[in-house]
């Protein structure tokens, strides 16, 4: 995804607390660059921690393209667009008000933390490298996991009649919430 040739940080991360955890991110003198410097070095970052910031608004993540983790844990997003995110293999996002998470795109995904969310539908189908799923405290009445047979964990307040293929997967360890 190119960047205009005027961009800062001001105008690709709207959100002020995103936009401070990015510049944390990024240190020093890479925080102030425009155009095509600040293009290349935001597809070098790797890494995000921006969990507790209170943030409402995560436009401008698209930009990262070789980010592998994200923790935006306890913020205030209701909108979370990973599309461009294809290198994710770690997402925290839980403690959030996401209502919809498409994770569809991202295929590498290992660790999927979306517990405390106000999700109602999960598509777990294609990210088949899953080895850890958190789930608890949405709004989710079945979670099929029948094509994450790498998953060791579910941490979950669903029924096991509504994990659809719980039994399946011999290897599955459960996590009650406490």
């Amino acid at each position: 995804m190119p960047i205009p040739a005027n961009a800062t940080l001001v105008t690709l991360f709207p959100d002020a607390n995103l936009r401070m955890a990015m510049m944390e991110e990024l240190g020093g003198n890479d925080a102030w660059l425009t155009g095509q410097a600040l293009s290349d070095r935001l597809a070098r970052v790797e890494k995000l921690n921006a969990s507790s910031r209170r943030i409402n608004d995560a436009a401008g993540i698209e930009y990262l393209l070789s980010l592998t983790m994200l923790d935006l844990r306890n913020n205030n997003l209701t909108i979370l667009n990973l599309i461009n995110l294809t290198n994710l293999v770690i997402l925290f996002v839980s403690g959030n008000q996401l209502a919809s998470l498409d994770v569809g795109n991202n295929i590498y995904l290992t660790t999927l933390s979306v517990g405390y969310n106000k999700l109602i539908h999960l598509d777990i189908s294609r990210n088949i490298y899953l080895i850890f799923l958190d789930i608890n405290y949405n709004r989710l009445t079945t979670i099929d996991i029948r094509n994450n047979v790498q998953l060791t964990g579910l941490q979950t307040d669903l029924a096991i009649e509504n994990i659809l293929g719980f039994y399946d997967n011999p290897q599955l360890q459960l996590f009650r919430p406490q």
